[in-house]
């Protein structure tokens, strides 16, 4: 038991720690994009005022072709923090991950360990220019514009294409990462988004199963997929029952009989069990 529920959260975070991109660099927005560019702003994804989600949610991981499930619970206040918790046979909460705006909390509670650490202390979120923001961004089906407060900001650097379905929105080059955000024309939800490393790693996110939720369409399943040189992990999760009720956020109380541990070679351990 113990080992199938690290091996799901270790997946998870790994996954969602990939998730971001940044760029700097100004791009002029064609003429014959504006239409575009102009359709995408006003998808949900971006005009939404939605700040608070929680619920209950299926985990399924499937690594080399091999499916695992679980039950959890999701918790997102937009400034505050972000939640998961999985249970064991949906009942009792085994273990959680806590992203927090400054730090990143792991906890096992049937081992009585934790390990927690500041975004800014570790390489990897640096190199790939990941933070508590786009983290939320992309759990809350949102079009992310790392590191500033207004994504319309994002939008006049980006180039803009379209197929039959989706209007693509897409970020320039940073750290050796290129975002691709798709934006489906019938209905200007963010259906998907992609990001492709030099090195030939990628990682995507689709979103489906909308719905209503309070004043915007919400996805009840959303599904990840990392690929690397030695590895194809899909991890998808489906949110059985959600709302955007507002509620109080607090990070999870950590008894003095815990051990601390440091968090990257936490999650080093878990991916080699």
């Amino acid at each position: 038991m113990r080992r199938w529920v690290d091996k799901i959260l270790s997946l998870f975070l790994v996954v969602l720690l990939l998730v971001a991109c940044s760029t700097k660099k100004k791009v002029t927005v064609a003429p014959a994009d504006v239409e575009k560019m102009e359709f995408v702003s006003q998808s949900p994804s971006i005009t939404s005022s939605t700040d608070c989600i929680s619920g209950n949610v299926k985990f399924t991981a499937v690594v080399d072709g091999k499916p695992m499930t679980t039950r959890g619970t999701l918790r997102i206040k937009a400034d505050e923090g972000i939640r998961i918790g999985i249970t064991a046979l949906g009942l009792v909460e085994v273990a959680c991950l806590e992203f927090l705006p400054e730090n990143a909390r792991l906890i096992y509670k049937i081992g009585k360990v934790y390990s927690e650490l500041p975004y800014n202390q570790v390489s990897f979120l640096q190199e790939s220019g990941i933070d508590y923001r786009m983290l939320v961004s992309v759990l809350m089906n949102r079009l992310f514009s790392p590191g500033m407060d207004d994504v319309s900001s994002l939008l006049t650097k980006m180039q803009y294409s379209e197929d039959e379905s989706c209007i693509t929105a897409q970020t320039t080059k940073m750290n050796g990462i290129v975002y691709k955000f798709f934006v489906d024309k019938s209905t200007g939800n963010l259906v998907r988004s992609e990001g492709l490393h030099d090195s030939g790693g990628r990682v995507v996110c689709r979103y489906s199963d909308f719905a209503l939720l309070g004043d915007r369409p919400f996805p009840r399943t959303i599904e990840l997929e990392l690929e690397g040189v030695d590895t194809s992990v899909t991890l998808q999760f489906v949110l059985l029952r959600v709302n955007s009720e507002p509620f109080d956020f607090a990070p999870q109380e950590i008894s003095s009989s815990y051990e601390k541990t440091d968090i990257t070679d936490l999650i080093n351990s878990l991916e080699n069990n």
